[in-house]
Order: structure tokens, then C-alpha cells, then sequence
């Protein structure tokens, strides 16, 4: 099995975090700094795991760019810094390494503790967990979880 892993790029020497790339098979395209990846693709980029059946990494003059993933679905999961989990699923999921965006087109999904958001097109924030969509956006929300003295959720001020 190909195993890669590439330095982060400006952005991701901040977090200190490596981007780790996996497939069964790669060409390496040096002239337009792209690779092709093809089989078994798994990126993963601190608590950021996605799978895939193919994609495409790019590079530019300060290092990795951006990778695009395509699958039947490819999947992702992500931990929030207060430790939720958040997975997601679509056709096609670009992950863009400076902006830490993940966009998901095409029968795109995103499942959090509180609910779940789908559509075609979908962009989730990793830092912010901030998430936007186009087109026939639909939510689950889940309801508000009782407190253990049985109040409901926190009063306005």
C-alpha cells in the first residue's frame, strides 16, 4: 500500500499538525503539482478522517492546497474541540487545507450531536463548526436534553 505523508502547509504548521494521505495506488503529476490518488484514499489531518475511492491532491508554491475526494459516498468525521463528533457524507468532498473547509456536494449530509443539515452543497467550517448550504437544505434539530433536575434548558436573561 502507498503510504504518504506530506508537511502541512503554512497554515497547518500553526496547528502543528501533519496532513497524512493513504491509497492503494498514486501518479504524481510534479509539472501541475497534482497527485491522483486511487483506491482506498484516507486523509486524515489531526481528529479529520476522510475516506474516499479516488482523488486529486494539489500543491502550490507554499505547499499542500487543496484535495478533492470522490466516492460512493465519501465520508468524513471530525471531533469538536468540546469532543462531539461530527460526520458528514457526499458525492464529492473538497477539503481546502489554509481556509479548514470541507465542502460537500451532491447528496451531501453532516450529522452532529444536535441534528443534522443536508442538501446539495454543503460547507463546514472545522474551526468555527459553522455550516452553509444550497440547495434543498433540509434539518433534523434535536430537541432541547432535559437538565437532571428536570428544568428545561437554560432561562434568557
Amino acid at each position: 500500500m502507498l503510504a504518504a505523508l506530506l508537511l502541512a502547509t503554512a497554515a497547518a504548521a500553526q496547528t502543528g499538525e501533519r496532513v497524512g494521505i493513504r491509497a492503494e495506488n498514486a501518479s504524481f503529476d510534479n509539472e501541475r503539482g497534482a497527485t491522483h490518488l486511487r483506491d482506498n484514499v484516507r486523509i486524515t489531518r489531526g481528529e479529520l478522517e476522510i475516506e474516499a475511492d479516488e482523488g486529486f491532491v494539489y500543491r502550490g508554491e507554499d505547499g499542500l492546497r487543496q484535495i478533492e475526494l470522490f466516492g460512493t459516498p465519501v465520508r468524513w468525521r471530525t471531533v469538536t474541540e468540546a469532543g462531539g463528533e461530527t460526520t458528514g457524507q457526499a458525492n464529492e468532498v473538497v477539503y481546502d487545507v489554509l481556509s479548514r473547509t470541507v465542502t460537500l456536494i451532491g447528496d451531501a449530509r453532516i450529522q452532529e450531536q444536535r441534528g443534522s443539515f443536508s442538501g446539495d452543497q454543503l460547507v463546514y467550517n472545522i474551526d468555527t463548526q459553522a455550516t452553509e448550504g444550497q440547495g434543498g437544505i433540509r434539518m433534523e434539530i434535536e430537541p432541547e436534553t432535559i437538565d437532571s433536575d428536570g428544568d428545561d434548558a437554560p432561562d434568557p436573561d
